[in-house]
């Protein structure tokens, strides 16, 4: 299927959200008269709320619903229910948007919430953090990391509110750096390829598999490439957010320069997912390029095996200072009644004390969005230096597009990193992959 087709293909599909159970396109939605909320009441509402997590994640998560159910002074019960994976989610919500059952919580990332939020689906959630009675005071919101907020900032709308967020970092094999010959990871993407090419003809020494050693995997995820050119200074849009900039220099290098790496045996393309990481903890590959919630996972990969000295970095750069991807999912207010909106709006604000976010940071490895919760993770940072590390490279962030057609736009870029592993020509696949993007964005506009 070519890049043309998929985009077409993309905006029927993403036309569903647009459209209500009696066949009339949704336009932007008309404000509502709302009720007095400094008088409204949330005492004894029930909150749905949709989430992705799994695991140990899930667990500290339900755990800590069942403390807000318990401490909350209004005697609102929150239920906490898995509801599938980010994409899972969206279809469902898809589903509820056209006549369905909706959640009064729940888990999207930035241009997936504003696909509901244009289908009538969302509360902006302004209105909540400005309520003299229920909302949060000015010292309090300049706790929050200022960043973080403005991502679900959109148009002037707060279509989500931050519950965490994470960063793309490079892991790297400090051992096996060491016995190539460097003192430290790659600060530019020359060095990176070079000690990738090192690493194809020299395998760790404690490689569990030596007859097989790589520099470097090479994930199609969107969130890959837009890490690879964000580190050189580019972007994926404009700064309109109105045009999508992929063919441009930094990204035309940063997938060429992957190209030529997986000719030459030094990389290859994921054909498993998390095989990267599976493959780095053992020994196998040197480098991976991956979201910083994944660290407890690699720890454990590689104390799992052989064991050996592992750390984490930016990704190469560019310039006189690194840039990191920073993202995250965020939480939304789905429209429903008055008194569910403000019980979902409480848990929300509970949630993101710095009290809950240093429980949950233990949990799920991720990056709290109250500046002053680092204050409760000394300990935390003392025992995870990693994520120490990590967390220090905040103040580079920058973030993907957060535009409506970015959902179905990330599966194009994906289409095209793998036309280009498959030795494509760079040029003209991005030539394709701009023009599709914009194609599409115009449709979904």
């Amino acid at each position: 299927m070519t890049l043309r087709h998929f985009a077409a293909l993309m905006v029927t599909i993403s036309e569903m959200v647009w459209w209500t159970a009696c066949g009339a396109p949704v336009v932007e939605p008309q404000l509502d008269h709302p009720v007095n909320l400094e008088t409204v009441d949330p005492s004894g509402q029930e909150v749905v709320f949709w989430y992705q997590h799994t695991r140990m994640r899930e667990e500290a998560l339900l755990e800590l619903i069942g403390d807000f159910n318990r401490v909350n002074a209004f005697g609102i019960q929150v239920k906490g229910e898995y509801a599938g994976k980010y994409s899972d989610i969206y279809n469902k919500m898809v589903v509820g948007l056209q006549g369905g059952e909706l959640p009064e919580l729940v888990v999207a990332y930035q241009n997936q919430a504003q696909a509901y939020y244009r289908a009538g689906g969302l509360v902006d959630i302004r209105r909540y953090m400005n309520s003299p009675k229920w909302g949060i005071s000015t010292e309090v919101k300049n706790d929050y990391v200022a960043a973080f907020l403005e991502q679900d900032l959109v148009r002037g709308i707060q279509m989500g509110f931050p519950p965490n967020r994470s960063m793309e970092v490079l892991y790297y094999n400090r051992d096996w750096l060491d016995e190539l010959g460097y003192g430290g990871p790659p600060r530019t993407w020359d060095a990176f390829a070079e000690m990738c090419r090192k690493a194809k003809d020299q395998p760790f020494s404690r490689s569990q598999t030596p007859e097989r050693s790589l520099g470097f995997v090479l994930d199609t995820d969107a969130s890959r490439a837009a890490t690879m050119t964000f580190s050189r200074g580019g972007d994926f849009i404009n700064a309109e957010l109105n045009s999508y900039t992929f063919n441009t220099r930094e990204l035309h290098a940063s997938l060429d320069l992957m190209q030529q790496l997986i000719v030459e045996g030094a990389a290859e393309l994921l054909s498993e997912p998390y095989g990267d990481t599976a493959e780095f903890s053992i020994g196998t590959v040197l480098f991976v390029l991956r979201s910083s919630s994944g660290l407890p996972f690699v720890k454990n990969g590689v104390e799992s095996g052989d064991g050996f000295d592992w750390r984490v970095n930016s990704p190469p750069f560019e310039g006189d200072q690194p840039v990191v991807n920073v993202y995250g999912a965020s939480l939304s207010v789905c429209k429903t009644t008055a008194e569910q909106q403000l019980a979902a709006w409480l848990f929300v604000k509970w949630f993101t004390e710095p009290q809950q976010q240093a429980r949950w940071v233990r949990a799920s490895n991720y990056f709290p969005v109250r500046k002053s919760t680092a204050q409760k993770l000394e300990e935390y940072f003392r025992e995870n230096p990693n994520y120490e590390r990590a967390y220090q490279l905040l103040v580079y962030g920058k973030s993907e597009p957060t535009v409506i057609s970015y959902e179905a736009v990330r599966k194009l870029v994906s289409g095209a990193v793998v036309e280009i592993a498959d030795g494509a020509d760079v040029s003209e696949i991005l030539a394709k992959l701009e023009s599709a993007a914009n194609e599409l964005a115009a449709e979904m506009h």
